[in-house]
């Protein structure tokens, strides 16, 4: 298990995490993050928000942020310790995740990190002081984690993941996903996916067009 990844998987469990108290709902609504696949999917995306230019350009289309979030991820938790506002402490990180500080954290005190990373912490008054664009990204898209995995998670990027997720919350393999598949998210929100609509009012016959100003 890589840190970079061990370390996204810890952050996916936190932000949605395994529900077995809404089994009665149906047996959808158990698996988390973790069981749609939706950690490789987060990376791949933290990887390639950010293009190179220049010389850099040449050799890779865009720079690998993922360990930098994760080492951010880390360093948020240390100073999470060090102001003694981690509730639960250190614990024994899952087997899924990394060996480092943020993956030994409670899912609530994984949470309260992140809000160190966007708004309050050193790491946030540094990207204010220092005007780097590096910096200030790396931040920014730190902060905006729970968007990005709640994007993901609730998009057509993982549909066919949640389609092999059996009713013990574990992937099964064996099962095939149908190209309508839809993801986990979407079961759970019992949205049908992407239709391609109805025959009724699908517009209205133009004889001519002519563009405008705008």
């Amino acid at each position: 298990m890589s840190h970079t990844r061990g370390t996204f998987a810890a952050l996916v469990d936190a932000l949605i995490p395994e529900t077995p108290e809404l089994e009665a709902r149906g047996e959808e609504h158990v698996p988390g993050g973790l069981q749609a696949g939706l950690v490789d999917a987060v990376v791949t995306r933290v990887n390639n928000f950010l293009e190179t230019r220049g010389l850099a350009s040449q050799v890779t289309d865009a720079v690998p942020l993922a360990p930098a979030v994760a080492t951010l991820l880390d360093v948020a938790a240390v100073e999470l310790l060090v102001r003694r506002r981690a509730e639960s402490g250190l614990q024994s990180p899952d087997e899924q995740f990394s060996r480092g500080t943020f993956s030994r954290l409670s899912r609530e005190d994984r949470l309260r990190a992140l809000r160190l990373l966007e708004e309050e912490g050193v790491i946030a008054r540094l990207a204010d002081r220092f005007d780097a664009a590096s910096l200030g990204a790396v931040q920014f898209l730190a902060g905006a984690m729970p968007i990005l995995v709640e994007f993901v998670y609730y998009s057509e990027i993982c549909a066919g993941e949640g389609e092999r997720v059996a009713a013990d919350g574990r992937h099964d393999e064996r099962r095939s996903a149908p190209p309508t598949a839809r993801s986990l998210g979407w079961r759970q929100a019992d949205y049908p996916g992407p239709s391609d609509g109805y025959p009724v009012m699908l517009g209205y016959e133009v004889e001519e067009f002519e563009e405008n100003d705008y």
